[in-house]
């Protein structure tokens, strides 16, 4: 496959991860959001939280960008809230503990905080939603012992595990031995595969967490080349059944309503595929390339650069290039190579029109 690698790195960089700045604000947001939690439980008088676990993608370094133009995608955030089990009350009660401790402290909502099965669910209206499952310890010989509130029962659960087996997946199947994975980089692609295509749709795509199980389960290592490696791994995953179980860490992630939400994505990673095995040929360019990626991301990293000619198309008059302070102008942004190259293709078609005043007349 002709090798597109740079770009696609450079546009993972530029338009998948999180920026800096933004990861910086979600770690603001984390803790923003764990003040009104003890803040509000205070208030209430009910129970202080034991402790507080990272889940989801902040906690696995996979979060993306949003799809561009999408101005309803939210920024997620998980957030475990644990209680002592002796503090705890019943699987419901407890979960509307954090739902009414949130309520009384947030500001800025776009909905009230809403009890879930497994999680309490906040959406904002600066577009990011934080989810807080709620859970209850209990130490044991062998170390702490959690349990989910899920609906009404509390259910065996071990937070911080899925985290530790998505950290061992990563360093043990890329090809690179530290730094920055090539699996965790082909997670986030997949995630924002996912998102950019449901967004175009209007229809649900596999959550987070199916979506980073789906690109474990199918990964294909490249060394060197993240192009091909994304390629492969949406070929696994057009080959796959969409009633085959999505697991992680040995549990089902997936259920009965993802089975529409994977075959979107089988269909779509079989589409993107297709665009992408045309890049097999000897003689395919840059220009190929870009256009098949245009269409697997739908993003205008990936438009057609501003030709020459398009540069020109004011230059090459005569009243244009009779002032060469307004030929200057027009080309002042680009770069000196550039510009060197397209006032010479200015002086170029002057000379082809025949004479002119110095400096554009010919020597000759």
């Amino acid at each position: 496959m002709y090798d597109y690698s740079k770009k696609v790195g450079e546009f993972h960089e530029d338009h998948v991860r999180l920026t800096n700045d933004e990861r910086s604000d979600m770690r603001k947001r984390r803790e923003t959001n764990l003040k009104r939690v003890r803040d509000g439980l205070a208030e209430l008088g009910k129970p202080e939280v034991a402790e507080t676990i990272n889940q989801g993608g902040y906690a696995q370094k996979t979060m993306t960008q949003p799809p561009e133009a999408d101005d309803e995608s939210r920024y997620d955030i998980d957030l475990g809230v644990v209680f002592e089990e002796d503090d705890a009350a019943g699987p419901r009660t407890t979960r509307n503990w954090v739902r009414d401790a949130i309520a009384k402290k947030a500001t800025n909502m776009r909905y009230e905080p809403e009890s879930k099965k497994k999680c309490v669910r906040v959406v904002y209206a600066d577009g990011y939603q934080c989810d807080f499952p709620v859970f209850r310890r209990k130490w044991k010989e062998t170390g702490w012992a959690y349990e989910l509130s899920s609906g009404d029962e509390w259910v065996a659960s071990d937070p911080r595990s899925m985290n530790s087996w998505i950290d061992l997946q990563v360093s043990a199947k890329s090809p690179e031995l530290t730094g920055s994975y090539q699996l965790r980089r082909l997670i986030r692609f997949v995630k924002f595969f996912c998102k950019v295509h449901a967004h175009r749709v209007g229809k649900k795509y596999p959550s987070g967490l199916v979506a980073t199980a789906l690109a474990i389960e199918c990964y294909s290592a490249q060394e060197g080349r993240d192009d091909l490696s994304l390629r492969e791994t949406l070929r696994g995953l057009s080959n796959r059944s969409k009633y085959s179980p999505v697991l992680a860490n040995g549990c089902q992630v997936s259920d009965d309503k993802d089975v529409d939400r994977i075959q979107r994505l089988i269909d779509e990673a079989k589409a993107a595929v297709e665009h992408l095995d045309g890049l097999n040929g000897d003689d395919v360019t840059a220009k190929d390339a870009r256009k098949a990626w245009k269409k697997v991301f739908r993003h205008s990293f990936f438009d057609e650069p501003e030709t020459a000619t398009n540069a020109l198309a004011g230059l090459e008059t005569k009243s244009a290039l009779s002032t060469p302070a307004l030929s200057l102008a027009a080309i002042s942004g680009l770069t000196q190579e550039v510009r060197a190259e397209r006032m010479q293709s200015a002086v170029d078609a002057r000379i082809g029109q025949g004479g002119g005043s110095k400096p554009w007349a010919s020597k000759e």
